[in-house]
C-alpha cells in the first residue's frame, strides 16, 4: 500500500499570478485565519440576535427589577424630575425612597427614566412580583392610616390631593381629604374624593424606616 505524506507539501513553493512566489504554508495559515475570523463574527452576529430577541421580550419591570436597590431618576407625567432609590417594583407599578419620602409610582405615569444599565431580570409568571397590583400597596397604606399626597395626571387639576386612604378597590380609592397636621378626624375632613388609578401620578407619604 502506498500514501503520500501531505506534510512536505507546505514547504513547496509556487507563483502567484503576477509571478510572484508563495509558500503553501503561507497560504495555509491565510486560509486558517479567514476562517477563524469568519467563524469568530459568526459567533458574533449569533450573540447579537439572541440579545435582541430577547430584549423584544423584555418588559419595564422586569428591566426596572434588574435595578432594585440603585438609584434612578425618571419624570412623572405631572410634576418635578424624581430621583431617589428604586426599593420595590411590582405589576405597573415602583417605589422609589427619596430622602424622608416614598414615592409610589404607577408605571404608565412616568414620561421616562434615566440610569437603566443594559441588564435586566426574567420575571416568572407566577412570581409573587406578577401578582401584586398597586391595590394591594394602597391597601397597606390605608391599613397604616398614613398621610397621603396625591399628584394627578392632568395638570389641570387644582393642586394635590392630601388626605387618608378611607378604601380601596379594583381601579380606584376614597381619599378623605384634610389638611396634613390634622388626623383624619370627621370635623377635619373637607371631603371624601374617589380617584382611579389611572388618574394618579404619584402618591407620596413620609418615610418612617
Amino acid at each position: 500500500m502506498y500514501w503520500i505524506d501531505a506534510a512536505p507539501l507546505r514547504e513547496v513553493a509556487g507563483r502567484n499570478h503576477q509571478g510572484e512566489t508563495v509558500r503553501w504554508d503561507e497560504l495555509f495559515a491565510d486560509m486558517e485565519a479567514q476562517l477563524a475570523q469568519a467563524e469568530q463574527r459568526s459567533v458574533e452576529l449569533e450573540a447579537a440576535e439572541t440579545a435582541r430577541a430577547e430584549l423584544s421580550r423584555l418588559t419595564l419591570a422586569e428591566r426596572l427589577s434588574a435595578h432594585r436597590n440603585r438609584m434612578v431618576r425618571l419624570l412623572p407625567a405631572h410634576g418635578d424630575v424624581l430621583e431617589g432609590e428604586l426599593t420595590d417594583i411590582g405589576a405597573g407599578w415602583a417605589v422609589i425612597r427619596e430622602r424622608h419620602f416614598q414615592h409610589l409610582v404607577p408605571l404608565h405615569s412616568v414620561v421616562w427614566w434615566e440610569g437603566l444599565h443594559r441588564k435586566f431580570e426574567i420575571i416568572n409568571e407566577r412570581a409573587v412580583l406578577r401578582k401584586l397590583g398597586m391595590g394591594h400597596v394602597l391597601r397597606a397604606l390605608a391599613a397604616s392610616r398614613a398621610h397621603v399626597r396625591v399628584l394627578l395626571v392632568d395638570p389641570s387639576a387644582r393642586g394635590d390631593l392630601e388626605g387618608t386612604l378611607d378604601a380601596v378597590g379594583h381601579d380606584f380609592f376614597d381619599l378623605a381629604l384634610h389638611p396634613d397636621d390634622q388626623f383624619r378626624r370627621r370635623a377635619a375632613v373637607k371631603a371624601v374624593r374617589t380617584v382611579p388609578f389611572g388618574s394618579v401620578a404619584l402618591i407620596s407619604s413620609p418615610d418612617t424606616a
